[in-house]
């Protein structure tokens, strides 16, 4: 099992081609939404977008039709990946990122490397099992809030960092409890981490991962953005695997994570607001 099976890439837009699009197709007939938060949106935004923050969408909020061709932004590319990733899986039937290319649109200054890649794990390693690929998530999803805090020099922030990896610990303790108690067959996830720790890091794979980039990243509006859309992304697989699932014991484990990953989500979002009214003052 691998994370390329159960979620396939949004498709990427252009601003050229989203200029083009946008002229060509009758008003109403498409959807153009900005997924980031009210006070981003206040700053700047496309003329005709619609505010629907990523975790209003990850919510099943914001009254969007899935028949629609939609197109997705946000700052840096991280929540519009994230958000175009998440709506594709909820049956919409047509879904464009515009991702990165929003900076020149906006005429807002790059801060950092804006080609993010949201993979914590290597998105075509094969695992035994659902447990393990969870695992590794988690593992990885742990690994990055560490190299916040550790990157971090604001108390506050190192402790809103380090409060979020805890998150995880109790995350990977529920999958190995579960592992144990439904006698899944496969390799122990800790093994397994341990035999393919290099992969799973990203230490040698070609492109970026969010542990190797965020030390190249300096404004919190794009670290909380990219905390956001991988939690997300959490969110989309967790969702995926019970959906897949036959076992109601495995079904019922992967939605209460789920819905764990939508409170991170609603933290994270919280954390980002403050951010911006702070900084707006």
């Amino acid at each position: 099992m691998n994370i390329s099976d159960l979620i396939s890439p949004p498709k990427p837009m252009s601003e050229e081609e989203a200029t083009a699009f946008m002229n060509k197709q009758p008003s109403g007939s498409y959807q153009l939404v900005d997924v980031r938060q009210p006070g981003e949106y206040e700053s700047d935004h496309i003329p005709g977008a619609t505010l629907v923050p990523l975790n209003v969408i990850t919510a099943g909020g914001g009254d969007l039709d899935p028949q629609k061709p939609t197109i997705v932004y946000c700052r840096s590319g991280g929540r519009s990946h994230a958000a175009a990733q998440y709506l594709s899986g909820q049956g919409f039937k047509e879904v464009y990122d515009i991702g990165a290319n929003i900076q020149s649109w906006l005429g807002i200054k790059a801060q950092g490397p804006y080609e993010l890649s949201l993979d914590l794990i290597d998105p075509n390693v094969d695992f035994p099992d659902a447990f393990s690929l969870s695992y590794a998530m988690e593992d990885g999803l742990q690994r990055f809030y560490l190299k916040l805090e550790e990157k971090e020099t604001r108390d506050s922030h190192k402790a809103l960092f380090k409060k979020l990896a805890g998150f995880e610990d109790l995350h990977m303790k529920r999958l190995l409890d579960a592992y144990a108690s439904l006698g899944s067959s496969g390799a122990d996830p800790k093994q397994f981490l341990a035999d393919n720790r290099k992969v799973i890091e990203g230490g040698d794979l070609v492109k970026s991962t969010p542990v190797s980039i965020i030390s190249q990243l300096h404004d919190l509006l794009d670290i909380f953005g990219l905390s956001m859309a991988i939690e997300a992304q959490s969110l989309d697989l967790y969702t995926r695997m019970a959906g897949k699932s036959s076992d109601a014991a495995v079904k019922k484990l992967f939605l209460g994570l789920a819905d764990e990953e939508k409170q991170h989500l609603t933290y994270i979002t919280r954390e980002l607001d403050t951010h911006i009214k702070d900084k707006a003052r």
